[in-house]
């Protein structure tokens, strides 16, 4: 490979670097990797295109980008994701204008991953000393001492790193998603019941005690309704568990389907569960709970091909002004659904007062 200096002369050859020519057209799996030439000098950019005409790394070419100012390099920048590394010019527009671009880069574009590479024409205005420590670059090179050994082993070296950042911020990336849904797994588990999907009775209360502080600021009406599987303990016993489980999923998906959106459940333990109505009253309530019976009772659940009936007893119970909070309105509904149970079950029962 030739030695040569890539700027030294008007008439120096740059030699091209061996390797396989690119295609005409890239292949879309194997996408180039984008170079970006910010130089006021015309030659700078032919030369850099002639020497890196053959440059492939990891079995993808290398495309270049052209650009005259930083200020137009500001603009490719943000217009143009996924720039592995900067060929830059120190003075262009202004003595400084290829340093103030780094620091623009850096500070206020947030753009840590793409690799900088400084070139300048004047190295003795900026030492290279304090480019190194003061500027968060990969190099610094004067042109006139620029090989296309040196460029070749710049360009690649650059490469290399924005490679392994863009690996690592991969692996962050899938990290970080991997623990958004790990926390809302967790999040759900912390407010569902496991088996069923509802809310769980800590989740129940605390959104029963936010209609209830609604309720009291605008006078509105609230409701809630206690529901418990008739002689659920003989279906386990028939069937198993794990019929028992699926029953009250498909009651679940029964319930939900009689209810209204507005209204909440939850499931308070073993076959019992608990509604909430926001903006009803107990004869509004009392329409509600009935087509929940009577969508449980309508037809039997049909678990691995055994038909399995199922009846509910229900107590309902409107918060009245004078409780302190919804607890007192709970225990008067657990009343009226020992009354459903007392008189016959399969029915629906409303809590006096």
């Amino acid at each position: 490979m030739s030695n040569d200096f890539l700027f030294a002369s008007d008439d120096s050859p740059a030699a091209p670097l061996p390797g396989r020519p690119d295609s005409d057209a890239p292949d879309p799996q194997s996408p180039p990797w984008l170079v970006l030439v910010a130089d006021d000098e015309p030659e700078v950019h032919a030369v850099t295109r002639l020497a890196l005409a053959r440059l492939r790394f990891r079995d993808r070419p290398v495309r270049l980008l052209d650009c005259t100012s930083a200020a137009e390099a500001e603009r490719i920048l943000r217009d143009t994701p996924g720039i592995a590394v900067i060929l830059l010019d120190v003075v262009m527009e202004t003595e400084d204008a290829g340093l103030q671009l780094v620091r623009t880069i850096r500070e206020d574009l947030g753009n840590r991953a793409v690799r900088i590479v400084l070139r300048t024409g004047q190295p003795a205005q900026v030492p290279e000393e304090e480019l190194v420590l003061a500027y968060e670059i990969d190099g610094y090179t004067a042109k006139t001492e620029l090989t296309a050994r040196r460029l070749f082993t710049s360009v690649v070296t650059a490469l290399r790193a924005y490679a392994a950042i863009e690996t690592l911020e991969l692996q962050l990336a899938e990290r970080s998603r991997a623990l958004e849904e790990a926390t809302v797994r967790l999040n759900r588990l912390a407010v569902l019941d496991p088996l069923t999907g509802v809310w769980n009775r800590r989740r129940f209360l605390e959104l029963a005690a936010a209609e209830l502080a609604r309720a009291r600021r605008y006078g509105r009406p609230l409701t809630v309704f206690l529901l418990d599987l008739d002689r659920f303990k003989a279906v386990n016993d028939a069937h198993g568990d794990s019929a028992g489980d699926a029953v009250l999923r498909a009651v679940v998906k029964r319930m939900r389907a009689a209810l209204r959106i507005s209204d909440h459940v939850a499931r308070s333990g073993g076959a019992e569960f608990v509604v909430l109505l926001p903006e009803t009253d107990a004869a509004g309530a009392a329409v509600v709970a009935e087509r929940v019976r009577a969508a449980l009772a309508g037809s039997p659940i049909v678990v691995d091909g055994r038909a399995i009936s199922v009846t509910a007893s229900i107590g309902i119970a409107h918060w009245l002004p004078g409780e302190p909070g919804v607890e007192q309105t709970l225990h008067r509904a657990e009343g009226a659904l020992h009354t459903a149970k007392q008189a016959g079950r399969n029915r629906v029962e409303r809590a006096t007062g």
